[in-house]
């Protein structure tokens, strides 16, 4: 990036070859297509906005690092944060969430922190994006009132100071990551924990905004999407690689966490 000046984009301008644009309110959705190999110059965005990858990806440069980005990745992007994406994989779409001033002014919001491009803050699909993207292509008249609140319900989280959380909350949420494949209790966290069992019950859902059954579920729907996207395997041995007792349970879990069935969200 040395010696570069990034380009600045629009609201609403994407690199790539928009497709389909549609505005509710003060949110702007749309997707774009992008050819093989293409390249795009360093830029940055001016309103804050989060991207869902329906097929192919690309390698993301920023000054922090380099990240290779596969169907299936939400991503945020912080406006003003420079980045550059090349080679893109054949068939790349991606579906894009863009949220404008008055978004945060009617709310009372702030921006989503910049830590969100690179940190594992939340899971970005199964809080929201997949539901946003359903609205997008159903676009009847409640859409305007569903994407407003699908909206607040994802940067709302953002606004909670993390630092201000309690240490056993960031290890909490490593613990149930690394073995979200294997059964886990109340006790076991709580050995791992070294804290009363009581105390992750009581205090668990203030700080993650569901049980820890449902966090633990969450988990495993975010493993199964990019492997949807791969069309690689079946659904019914994506649903037993991620953890789901078969295939009716991952459909259920599926369609309640993120609004779509399997098989509709492959289609897309």
């Amino acid at each position: 990036m040395s010696g570069f000046i990034p380009v600045q984009l629009a609201a609403g301008t994407y690199v790539g070859t928009k497709v389909k644009e549609r505005t509710f309110g003060a949110v702007i959705t749309s997707e774009t297509n992008f050819a093989p190999n293409m390249a795009s110059a360093w830029h940055f965005h001016v309103n804050p906005h989060y991207s869902h990858i329906l097929e192919g990806g690309s390698k993301e440069l920023r000054k922090e690092g380099t990240d290779r980005q596969y169907a299936g990745t939400g991503l945020y992007y912080h406006p003003g944060i420079a980045h550059q994406n090349v080679n893109y994989l054949p068939g790349t779409r991606i579906f894009n969430i863009e949220l404008t001033p008055d978004f945060f002014a009617t709310y009372g919001l702030s921006y989503p922190p910049p830590s969100l491009m690179w940190g594992e803050m939340m899971q970005l699909n199964t809080d929201g994006l997949v539901r946003i993207m359903k609205e997008h292509y159903l676009n009847d008249a409640a859409s305007v009132i569903a994407m407003d609140q699908l909206c607040v319900d994802l940067v709302a989280p953002c606004q909670q100071d993390f630092r201000c959380f309690p240490e056993w909350t960031r290890k909490i949420r490593e613990i149930m990551h690394d073995h979200w494949d294997t059964p886990l209790s109340l006790c076991f966290l709580s050995t791992q924990l070294d804290l009363h069992p009581v105390t992750i019950s009581r205090y668990f859902s203030r700080y993650f905004g569901c049980s820890a059954g449902e966090y633990l579920r969450k988990i495993k729907v975010e493993r199964a999407i990019p492997l949807i996207k791969k069309r690689q395997a079946s659904l019914t041995r994506i649903a037993y690689e991620c953890g789901f007792t078969d295939q009716a349970h991952f459909t259920k879990t599926f369609l309640r966490i993120t609004g779509l069935r399997p098989n509709q969200y492959r289609r897309i």
